[in-house]
């Protein structure tokens, strides 16, 4: 390939509008040396396959300003600017920590603890604490299963304290979950229409600016 045909591949490469997918699998090629590259497309392929063979719907919301890095929806899971993690290991968690809500609503056939249904708030957050747990075990067996897979250094495939400590902030995550069950209470009581965490104000503002993952 001579020099005018390569500036041409570049320019070609550089002006190419990309899926948020290939966005995604760019960004955790881009820190990894290069003999990890198709490892990478392996472990996002098996992870896509899984999705769409289950049917599910992930959106992207970019350039997040949001307090939340995924949160499950009754038409979607949305996962926070994916880009801007700083480990593969922590996108998987993320993900399939959301996937597990999905399948606690779907197969599952569980309550959706904030559906605005539940007007006692100890029964509402122990019920949503523990499908908290749930989905925190499950999103570590899949970064756990991926991890087998990919087979990364340690350094590149880590996950936060954040995550690793999660089951121990049940205390923070109470909180949180307060506010939330007040501004359901207001809401409702104010005649607003509200069933899912996707119709309070702050993430219904969000909705247009989703992106689909694939």
């Amino acid at each position: 390939m001579n020099l005018q045909e390569s500036i041409r591949r570049i320019l070609r490469e550089d002006n190419e509008v990309k899926s948020n997918y290939q966005v995604v699998i760019d960004n955790f090629k881009d820190m990894l040396p290069d003999e990890y590259s198709d490892r990478i497309d392996e472990v996002f392929e098996h992870i896509k396959d899984f999705i769409q063979r289950k049917g599910f719907t992930l959106k992207i919301l970019n350039n997040c300003m949001v307090p939340f890095r995924g949160v499950r929806t009754r038409n979607f899971i949305i996962i926070c600017s994916p880009q801007s993690y700083k480990s593969l290991a922590e996108l998987v968690y993320i993900i399939f920590h959301e996937i597990r809500h999905e399948i606690q609503m779907g197969e599952l056939g569980q309550t959706n603890p904030l559906s605005g249904d539940l007007d006692d708030f100890d029964e509402l957050y122990e019920m949503y604490w523990d499908m908290e747990l749930d989905a925190h075990n499950y999103g570590l067996e899949w970064v756990d299963s991926i991890g087998e897979m990919i087979n990364l250094p340690q350094e590149y495939y880590t996950l936060s304290p954040m995550i690793t400590n999660y089951p121990t902030m049940g205390h923070m995550i109470r909180n949180q979950i307060n506010h939330i069950h007040r501004t359901i209470q207001s809401l409702k009581q104010s005649g607003y229409d509200y069933s899912d965490i996707s119709d309070l104000p702050e993430i219904s503002r969000l909705i247009d600016k989703l992106e689909d993952l694939f």
